[in-house]
């Protein structure tokens, strides 16, 4: 339930960012590895759900938004080795054709510096019938937001009328993309974007393009990022994730973005954020959790207390 952008700017080429949403803390490794094709591929590794997506040396983008309208019909193990695999492509049309080939639903940004190729693939009959996908190459002059609702595909991903919680989501999916296309207009860097995409503009925080639970179970978003492939530059900005970054400083260059202005919109509501325990030198980031949710039940479980 993420929401993914992406703007071209006449210097830099085209940005892809995203909110990177979900309803768990995420162990999520970001590494570079070498590659005989593309030379190298930075890779962003949910080690929870076992998801992939990422950035290649020859300055191909691939990230993705679900499409799909059962959250337990989704593979992510599969999907990340489609990912994976397509990233060692240097071509966008190859990239785009290979993930379709492989039937990889969800909305699906691949971009380089000059060309933003958008994927929109699902299965019709609620995600369990015949696999539809559209490509299509986006002018440079358009900005460009998907979130968790079908678009070539009005039927595809989350509906109105199946259940009281498809009706939220849904409801959440249109509001996050308005809202986003209208922040991200007047951003002018990466950085912009991804402040943009952490904006609080309606008292609903299910509704925020930057999503705050206010129960265990719903979403939040637990990291930002923005890859910037004519630069080999990715923007990073951990949230509510533990992450363990390990890249090659002289080929992909990783600007970890304070978390401080979202502390300071929701320091009202969100309650723990993730906390860098190490430093960037050598291409090494590492953060951790400074405080979770445990239900009393699971704090009996603690070590501690045993």
């Amino acid at each position: 339930m993420c929401i993914i952008a992406a703007k071209y700017f006449k210097d830099t080429g085209w940005i892809l960012a995203k909110n990177r949403d979900q309803n768990y803390v995420a162990d999520t490794t970001i590494l570079d590895k070498t590659d005989p094709n593309v030379g190298e591929i930075l890779l962003l590794d949910d080690k929870t759900i076992k998801y992939q997506e990422g950035m290649n040396h020859k300055g191909l983008v691939i990230i993705t938004t679900s499409l799909t309208p059962i959250i337990s019909q989704e593979t992510n193990d599969n999907d990340g080795n489609i990912i994976k695999a397509a990233l060692k492509l240097a071509d966008p049309e190859a990239a785009a054709k290979y993930v379709i080939e492989k039937q990889l639903t969800g909305f699906i940004f691949i971009g380089t510096p000059e060309k933003l190729i958008v994927v929109e693939a699902a299965r019709d009959r609620n995600g369990r019938g015949e696999y539809h996908a559209t490509s299509n190459v986006i002018p440079q002059n358009e900005l460009i937001v998907r979130t968790n609702h079908g678009v070539e595909y009005p039927w595809a991903g989350f509906q109105m009328g199946i259940s009281a919680t498809q009706d939220m989501w849904t409801k959440s999916s249109k509001t996050r993309q308005i809202i986003a296309e209208r922040v991200l207009k007047n951003a002018k860097t990466p950085e912009e974007m991804l402040d943009g995409l952490a904006k609080r503009e309606v008292d609903n925080l299910q509704m925020n393009v930057f999503r705050v639970e206010s129960t265990p179970s719903q979403m939040r978003t637990i990291f930002q990022w923005a890859l910037v492939p004519k630069t080999s530059t990715v923007y990073l900005r951990p949230i509510q994730s533990k992450m363990n970054v390990r890249v090659s400083p002289d080929k992909i260059k990783i600007v970890v973005m304070d978390n401080e202005p979202i502390k300071q919109v929701y320091k009202d509501v969100i309650k723990h954020f993730c906390k860098i325990v190490s430093s960037g030198e050598n291409g090494h980031i590492k953060t951790v959790e400074t405080e979770q949710f445990l239900y009393f039940r699971d704090y009996l479980n603690q070590p501690f207390l045993r």
